[in-house]
């Protein structure tokens, strides 16, 4: 009997033991998942790196606020400026991926800044969720682009600009990558339809007088300005083309023009200026509608809503879909997003097997203070970005 009792008791305490180290063991918490987020907080871009965080970070709360992912890790922004900066976002990917340890990065602003991060990347074999609009063709592994590229909206929106105001363009831009491979793929669609480039003129970051650009313009005889210059020298620019009467005359089209704009530029200069993204604020849909009322809650006065606040906004939301369906595991998580989606419908944000995205594409123009959606294009499906970079 006394050995009975010493074996139960034996077995009782094994039995015990093993349930205490399983309670203990699940009330650990689980590690954090870190996200290092190099986007620009001062300087010509921030307002795109701004609304990029803003647009993560809600993401962010909202999906610790459920628990977190792959049974309960919580995500963790780390923020850094690299003030648009190829050297600074290059030094800074370095410290997130060797000292902090992150999963992922999401960034930069700039083809140039991205470019020299992703090297960063996939040399560590870390994914980077790029959010903003760049000229198409790069494609790797470890490269997420939710960008609108030139399939977005050279090629649908030229022949609209052609048939309503004119054949002629006239093309500005700053003097870099993204508005150079802008502008061959805006010669290529002009030859298809017919149209014609009137001139051409790129200038250096920081540019303060564009007189002889707005001169070379008028000359020209253009009827459609294709603007390629964000930020603030964009600003100065759409100032200057009202203080010389020549918007009056030509109609332009902004590339990545925003709501920002709305503050920053007075209403004479951007009254009637187009510009084409795949989300504007003000859409008058459910998913606009849910998003506008999210980032309100949480920023208040504020809150930047703009199609990049949204664009980083759904990168994280799609890694952490892929994480939940995965764990944490890069490379299975970098294999389970290529096919994950958002939205659905005439909404329908697609992340595809090249790592670019299918979205959803509007026409839009800035009037009596306020962007508002002319034109729906409707979801707009690229070609192939790995037979693009197979040309180039």
């Amino acid at each position: 009997m006394d050995i009975l009792l010493k074996m139960f008791r034996f077995t009782f305490f094994i039995l015990w033991t093993a349930v205490l180290t399983l309670l203990v063991a699940c009330s650990e918490p689980k590690p954090t998942i870190k996200i290092g987020v190099i986007l620009p907080q001062t300087g010509s871009y921030q307002n795109y790196g701004i609304a990029g965080v803003q647009g993560a970070q809600l993401a962010v709360d909202q999906i610790n606020a459920m628990g977190g992912v792959s049974g309960g890790h919580q995500l963790q922004l780390l923020i850094q400026d690299n003030q648009t900066d190829p050297a600074k976002s290059v030094r800074l990917a370095r410290e997130l991926i060797q000292v902090d340890d992150v999963f992922a990065l999401m960034g930069p602003v700039s083809s140039t800044s991205r470019e020299a991060v992703l090297e960063v990347a996939n040399r560590y074999q870390v994914p980077l969720l790029y959010g903003i609009d760049y000229e198409g063709g790069s494609v790797n592994r470890y490269l997420f682009c939710y960008s609108t590229i030139p399939d977005h909206y050279v090629t649908p929106i030229l022949p609209i600009l052609k048939e309503e105001y004119g054949n002629n363009f006239y093309i500005v831009g700053y003097d870099y990558l993204w508005p150079h491979e802008m502008a061959l793929t805006i010669e290529d669609t002009l030859r298809q339809i017919g149209g014609k480039l009137s001139g051409k003129s790129y200038t250096a970051f920081g540019e303060q007088n564009f007189t002889s650009i707005i001169k070379d313009i008028d000359a020209s005889g253009a009827d459609n300005l294709l603007l390629i210059m964000a930020g603030e020298d964009g600003f100065q620019f759409l100032e200057e083309m009202e203080q010389s009467g020549l918007n009056r005359k030509v109609s332009i089209l902004a590339f990545a023009a925003d709501e920002t704009y709305l503050g920053r530029v007075s209403p004479q200069a951007l009254s009637g200026v187009y510009t084409a993204l795949h989300f504007v604020s003000d859409l008058e849909t459910e998913v606009a509608s849910n998003f506008r009322s999210q980032m309100t809650k949480r920023f208040a006065d504020d809150a930047i809503i703009t199609y990049a606040t949204k664009a980083h906004y759904d990168l994280v939301m799609l890694l952490a879909e892929a994480i939940e369906r995965q764990g944490v595991d890069r490379e299975k998580v970098i294999d389970q997003m290529a096919g994950l989606s958002l939205y659905g419908g005439e909404h329908l944000v697609r992340l595809r097997d090249d790592h670019h995205f299918d979205l959803p594409m509007y026409l839009a123009r800035f009037d009596n203070k306020s962007l508002q959606v002319v034109r729906q294009l409707g979801v707009i499906i690229p070609e192939d970005q790995r037979l693009v970079a197979a040309r180039q």
